[in-house]
């Protein structure tokens, strides 16, 4: 009669196995909860004629003679499938409570999921799942640390790295080309020349197709202080390897090679030629698709096998670039890779860390914004449902149009409230034009006619001087005009845009601008100093704790004299999204021996307001001017608060890198807008910002606490979001 039991952990997983083993006219006989879940009982559509004759067949007796006719079977029937119909339609169509909590397993697993890591190791994980968690929350402790445990348990890290680095030997850095390898190879060698000195280590490179890649090693080998080798054929490698046998520590950087040449397992083999043992170290990019590693590890992994051993162990680079590290962390696990080092960044030696599973998971299950590449099977569900007064695809209509408006009324306020936010609407519909309509926006919109008639509109005050090249990146900020509160604006200027020298810049912005205060990143030259000094125009500059300055006859760093500056101050900031007790200290300096103490060293030091502890020091160098009548120590307080701002114009420059087309300097002046204005919400207590940055916010993800960064990654969404549904504004 294929009577069929179904039992899931809920209505619609038991429903979902009904229609996918009985089709959707399957007859329902019961459905009732059990200590597993739900079990639900149904009967296939061609089976349902044969119980009705089974029905039938059966002897009636006197007291359901009405039931055992055929006119009570047939009413029989027809309620039963009304039933089966109602249950149907009603497990269907009935929207899911907002507040319903799924199952702990559902909720760990969309985590996971979320997280990057693959479906497959998720069903390994909660296959595992001990039935202590059966029914707990989905924010017990218990199972969030069981989970991490089942983690970590998979991810091999490198346990002892002074016994690894003393025992040395020859390491081949392979992979990919891009991955990093020529700077991941001087950052693992700087690691063993901070502990045993350059003595007995050696650079080798076999990258003879890259053009300068054998200079770049050079310079990082003699930054170093150790020797370094060019591999030009390929049987030069064994010999060379053989006359460094008095090298303790040999770092091969090889050739990269896509997974997919046909040269991988060549290169592999040569270097498994050698007398003395290669340890192939795979390097992995942490921002490639899961499907990109998993193939790379399974070509490079084979060819090593092949060669005679396999990898030794993987590299991570690139993490500083990516969205989420279940991916990468996944493959490791999956393929049981020995994890060595972690690389973040393009400094040598500071962009590189030991792995450590706990603050690597921690990282990874720290993302809860989800991503249009990973599937969530009640999505589409929830958008085709069909409403109460309609159908979904309407009712998907409504909603769409619902949030262009929303959309349409608070790109309407900034651009009513943020000078310059047209300007930055405008750039952004440039990204993905070509890269000559790109220039030629550019060439229009920031020569200077446009750009000063810009900055005038907006009755700028102040100036923040483009410093040096935010770490990691190779570019110059723009300038940045300060409105009178001493808020920047996101009126970018790029640097090469404005005169040659900086007096030549002062002049303009002093004649054609109207800005009397300068903001600079380092302390200005002197014969600047001495064009502010004169037109008595008010100076700031951030200066480092190394600085050194005169103060009573001495010339002393600026970290050795804070402890003298005076209390002048204290008021509640904003620092990075969080409230900070900052306290100000002022001291008159020199910045020459015979240069009486016109200036002034402030020293602001920020301490968390609930617990007290100190979360940062800011030290400012500044000169007051009679130009303008402001209160300098509210002018400083307003600074320390942006002064994530380079910090904000790298994330945003990380963030636009995905559009190929986009001209460098758009990027740029994109990526100074975006930061400028991204601060200019976090700071506003104006009714504008009020009401436009909880819509920001939820658009960088629901969960994440109101920062600089989340209205930064929010602005981005609103941008493109504004510019997809209105592409002919």
């Amino acid at each position: 009669m294929s009577v069929m039991r179904f039992l899931g952990v809920n209505s619609r997983e038991a429903m979902r196995q009904v229609r996918d083993a009985l089709g959707d006219d399957a007859l329902i006989l019961s459905n009732r909860r059990v200590d597993d879940g739900v079990e639900v009982v149904a009967v296939a559509e061609d089976a349902q004629a044969s119980l009705v004759e089974h029905a039938e067949s059966r002897p009636a007796e006197t007291s359901s003679a009405d039931a055992a006719s055929p006119v009570g079977q047939e009413r029989l029937y027809a309620e039963m499938q009304a039933m089966r119909e109602l249950l149907m339609s009603h497990i269907a169509e009935t929207p899911r409570a907002r507040n319903a909590r799924p199952g702990v397993q559902g909720v760990l697993r969309q985590r996971l999921i979320t997280a990057g890591f693959s479906a497959r190791l998720v069903r390994e994980m909660l296959d595992d799942l001990p039935e202590e968690f059966s029914q707990a929350t989905p924010d017990d402790p218990g199972l969030l640390a069981w989970s991490r445990r089942q983690l970590e348990s998979r991810l091999d890290v490198l346990d002892d790295e002074a016994s690894m680095l003393e025992q040395g030997g020859v390491f081949a850095l392979v992979g990919p080309t891009g991955v990093g390898k020529t700077t991941t190879t001087a950052k693992f060698a700087a690691r063993y020349v901070m502990r045993f000195g350059g003595d007995d280590v050696a650079l080798v490179t076999t990258d003879d197709y890259r053009i300068g890649a054998h200079e770049q090693l050079r310079i990082y080998a003699r930054l170093l202080g150790v020797d370094v080798h060019a591999v030009h054929h390929e049987d030069d490698l064994e010999g060379l390897l053989t006359r460094l046998e008095g090298k303790r520590m040999v770092i091969v950087d090889t050739v990269g090679m896509s997974q997919r040449d046909q040269r991988v397992a060549g290169q592999i083999a040569r270097l498994g030629g050698a007398a003395r043992p290669v340890r192939r170290l795979l390097l992995l990019n942490a921002a490639s698709h899961g499907d990109t590693l998993e193939e790379v590890v399974e070509t490079y992994q084979r060819a090593s096998r092949d060669a005679g051993a396999p990898l030794y162990g993987c590299l991570l680079t690139k993490v500083d670039e990516a969205p989420r590290l279940g991916a990468v962390l996944d493959v490791v696990m999956r393929h049981r890779l020995r994890l060595y080092y972690v690389s973040h960044g393009q400094r040598v030696p500071e962009d590189i860390r030991l792995a450590e599973a706990p603050d690597l998971l921690e990282e990874a299950l720290a993302v809860e914004q989800g991503s249009p590449f990973t599937y969530d099977e009640n999505v589409l569900t929830d958008m085709l449902r069909p409403s109460a007064s309609g159908q979904g695809v309407q009712a998907l209509s409504r909603d769409l149009l619902a949030q262009r408006q929303q959309l349409a009324r608070v790109m309407a306020t900034l651009q009513a409230a943020v000078p310059g936010m047209t300007l930055l609407i405008d750039a952004w519909r440039q990204r993905e034009a070509p890269r000559a309509a790109q220039q030629a926006w550019l060439e229009r919109h920031l020569a200077p006619p446009p750009m000063i008639a810009a900055i005038r509109e907006a009755e700028a005050t102040g100036l923040v001087w483009s410093g040096g090249q935010p770490r990691g990146m190779d570019w110059v900020p723009p300038m940045l005009p300060l409105d009178a509160n001493g808020d920047v604006l996101p009126l970018a200027w790029p640097l090469h845009r404005w005169p040659p020298s900086d007096a030549q810049r002062l002049t303009l912005a002093r004649r054609h601008l109207g800005s009397h205060w300068v903001v600079f990143a380092r302390v200005p030259e002197s014969d600047v100093r001495q064009q502010l000094h004169d037109s008595e125009s008010p100076w700031l500059a951030r200066v480092r704790v190394q600085q050194r300055v005169w103060h009573a006859g001495e010339r002393l760093a600026v970290g050795e004299l804070a402890s003298l500056a005076e209390p002048c101050g204290q008021h509640v900031c904003r620092l990075r999204g969080r409230p900070r007790r900052v306290t100000l200290a002022r001291l008159p300096v020199a910045l020459s021996e015979h240069e009486a103490p016109t200036l002034s060293l402030w020293v602001a030091t920020a301490h968390d307001p609930e617990n007290g502890r100190q979360r940062g020091v800011y030290h400012w160098l500044g000169q007051v001017g009679d130009a303008l009548d402001i209160d300098m120590r509210a002018f400083i307080y307003r600074q320390t608060e942006q002064d994530d701002l380079p910090r904000l114009m790298r994330s945003a420059w990380q963030q636009l890198g995905g559009v190929s087309p986009l001209d460098c300097e758009l990027r740029v002046y994109l990526a100074a807008q975006l930061a400028a204005l991204a601060l200019r919400l976090d700071l506003s207590d104006a009714g504008w910002a009020l009401d436009t940055r909880p819509v920001v916010r939820r658009l960088a993800g629901e969960r994440k606490r109101m920062s600089p960064d989340t209205l930064l990654a929010g602005s981005i969404h609103l941008l493109t979001a504004h510019v997809a549904l209105s592409p002919d504004e």
